[in-house]
C-alpha cells in the first residue's frame, strides 16, 4: 500500500507591501527632518524580502534621498536599477570590492568600514 502524500504546506505568515505606504512613510518623516537632514532608506537583504528596487523606488518617491544596503552587491543591483542617488553600504567592503567600486568612476557609495584583511 502507498503512503498518503503528504498535504500541502500553508506558509506560516504572508507579507504583503503596500508600496503606497512606503511612499507616505517616507513622507511623513521627511515632513518632522530639520532643513539640512536626509532621510536614508535601508532596503538591504532585498528591501527585508519585499524586493529592493520598488521599496526604493516607493521610498525616493516620498522624499527618501539616500539609499543603503548591507553588501556591495546590493549597491550595483541599485545602480544597475538606473539608481543615482547616494548609496551607504553599511557592511565592510573588501579591497576588491573597494577598487571596483573606483575603477567604476562611482562617487556615491558609502561604505561604513574597509576590511583591510
Amino acid at each position: 500500500m502507498e503512503p498518503a502524500p503528504a498535504p500541502a504546506q500553508q506558509p506560516r505568515a504572508i507579507a504583503r507591501v503596500d508600496l503606497g505606504a512606503i511612499e507616505r512613510n517616507a513622507q511623513r518623516l521627511c515632513s518632522t527632518l530639520t532643513a539640512d537632514a536626509k532621510l536614508c532608506a535601508v532596503v538591504k537583504a532585498d528591501g527585508y524580502g519585499h524586493g529592493m528596487v520598488p521599496c526604493a523606488r516607493a521610498a525616493l518617491a516620498g522624499g527618501a534621498s539616500w539609499l543603503a544596503v548591507a553588501a556591495a552587491e546590493e549597491a550595483v543591483e541599485l545602480r544597475a536599477a538606473g539608481f543615482e542617488v547616494p548609496i551607504l553600504v553599511q557592511g565592510a567592503l573588501t579591497r576588491p570590492e573597494a577598487r571596483a567600486a573606483i575603477e567604476a568612476g562611482e562617487r556615491h557609495i558609502q561604505a561604513a568600514r574597509l576590511r583591510l584583511g
